[in-house]
């Protein structure tokens, strides 16, 4: 995968064919070819564009090793290839949904924390999330938020800013903005968007909440354009879509790809709402098909390395747990609310949690609103 179509591929849900290509040093992987199939090989399967090209080659050097690097497309692929063993992969990279549908099938092992030295560097706030409890099974990797993109050019940061402390929300259920809407193809999260406009919880269950979330989604739908988790960052930078629910980091690359390449003065604004929006964390795991055990441990604790954590950070715009790695980061990284909500916002934000059977809710919600 060239860098541009890295650029065009979302890190949440990425509608292509997966690829893949191989990082290797000519004279290691000869050298390994030696010892057999798999020997001195790692074989890491990510979402696409989530990881600096060198953080892989420092690793290569430092291992002796070569590295295989899968992209996968959706959570479901990822619990599909562990659960048929398909690639053997020795790391993966769950999100927290993923992860708790993995653990609950036994397809991850635990970790060895004491191969993990540079764990120490990890912010507490980010550990001992409720699917793991212990991280016995995963280490943290990247965080962020919910949010909204706004091509300023289009639709003026005042008006959307404004409702009842919402800020951001407002604007995905203008009228003014019919037709140039994008919402995710994502049915817990769009009702959580829906619910905390409202005022309600977000992960909440209760039938007049998901009543009114209904109806205030049915009634925003002449509005959309389109329901999707892969092709609005594209839509931004084109300027067919005005305004689109999507992920932060998501966003912000669409950002920097329209200042360096669209029309001048164009830009993509990364609003977190200010009323409260879901959080979400991406974690390391070792499959419990794992050929390498060893030599993934070895990968996580680099990834974990301060100056390695900064400069993923700053190459896909996401937000680091690495409280050590975030003070080797630039000023202006920092200042930016959309990727490191201000604590007063991140107080109001939630982690999406389980719901068990009343998915089945959400499920008959989405379901009318998609007809």
């Amino acid at each position: 995968m060239n860098n541009e179509q890295a650029k065009r591929v979302s890190r949440r849900a990425w509608g292509g064919a997966t690829a893949a290509w191989v990082v290797a040093g000519s004279a290691c992987s000869r050298r390994k070819a030696r010892q057999g199939a798999g020997d001195g090989q790692l074989k890491v399967f990510n979402w696409s564009d989530y990881i600096h090209e060198d953080a892989l080659a420092q690793f290569e050097k430092q291992a002796g090793c070569s590295i295989v690097y899968d992209n996968y497309s959706s959570d479901s692929e990822l619990e599909t290839r562990l659960a048929t063993a398909a690639g053997s992969y020795d790391i993966v990279f769950p999100s927290d949904r993923a992860l708790a549908a993995l653990l609950a099938k036994g397809l991850l092992q635990p970790l060895d924390r004491e191969r993990l030295p540079n764990f120490r560097h990890l912010d507490p706030q980010f550990l001992a999330a409720p699917v793991d409890p212990e991280n016995r099974f995963s280490v943290p990797y990247f965080w962020g938020t919910l949010a909204v993109g706004i091509r300023t050019d289009k639709i003026k940061l005042d008006s959307a800013d404004s409702g009842a402390g919402q800020g951001g929300l407002d604007v995905l259920f203008d009228k003014r903005n019919r037709g140039r809407i994008t919402m995710l193809d994502d049915m817990e999260n769009v009702i959580a968007a829906a619910l905390s406009r409202l005022g309600f919880p977000l992960n909440s269950v209760a039938s007049d909440h998901l009543a009114a979330a209904q109806q205030l989604l049915i009634e925003q739908k002449p509005l959309v354009q389109a329901y999707t988790s892969d092709s609005y960052r594209d839509r931004l930078i084109s300027g067919e879509a005005w305004a689109a629910l999507g992920w932060s980091g998501d966003l912000l690359q669409a950002d920097a790809e329209l200042q360096s390449s669209g029309p001048s003065g164009a830009r993509v604004k990364a609003i977190v709402p200010t009323g409260g929006t879901m959080l979400w964390f991406d974690s390391m795991a070792i499959p419990k098909t794992a050929r390498n055990v060893e030599l993934a441990l070895a990968f996580i604790n680099h990834l974990l390395t301060p100056k390695i954590a900064a400069m993923n950070a700053e190459k896909v715009n996401y937000a680091t747990p690495n409280l050590t790695a975030r003070t080797l980061l630039p000023p202006l990284i920092l200042a930016d609310e959309s990727i490191y909500p201000p604590p007063e916002t991140l107080r109001r934000c939630t982690w999406l949690k389980d719901r068990g059977k009343d998915i089945e809710k959400i499920e008959r919600v989405w379901r009318i609103v998609r007809q």
